[in-house]
């Protein structure tokens, strides 16, 4: 992938470390990323993944919900996930970050029970949704 072709959180790299501020004040995040995590019905067997993590807000909500579970987060933004990291740690919940691309994940398949996202979707431009989505960017 270009790096001319990724899009960062909040569309600009200078934005990244406001990010959370930023969302909290835009969005009810806690409320749909709750509900989100109600939904998931994830058991204490369970592997999750966080796909575009992102700050690891969810990621670490899934954790704090479902503490048995083995939570991975991805994100394909080293900055961000820097600052997912410093999160995990103060939150001392033991999750996993990783670096790594929804279109090009460093997985097994079948490696989750439970794979979710949000916020993410809209980072996608037609060529990437056409290229990794397997869909056509012509009439539909």
């Amino acid at each position: 992938m270009k790096a001319d072709s990724y899009i960062p959180a909040l569309s600009h790299d200078w934005l990244t470390p406001l990010y959370d501020s930023l969302i909290r004040w835009a969005m009810p995040e806690s409320t749909f990323k709750r509900r989100l995590v109600e939904q998931t019905r994830v058991r204490s067997s369970h592997r999750v993944l966080d796909l575009g993590c992102g700050t690891a807000t969810l990621t670490l909500l899934i954790k704090k919900t479902y503490p048995e579970a083995t939570v991975v987060g991805i994100d394909g933004d080293p900055k961000i996930l820097g600052i997912a990291k410093r999160k995990a740690e103060q939150a001392n919940l033991d999750i996993t970050l990783d670096e790594g691309m929804g279109f090009d994940l460093p997985y097994a398949d079948a490696s989750f029970d439970r794979v979710v996202s949000s916020l993410v979707f809209h980072h996608l431009n037609r060529e990437k949704q056409s290229s990794h989505l397997g869909r056509s960017t012509s009439g539909a």
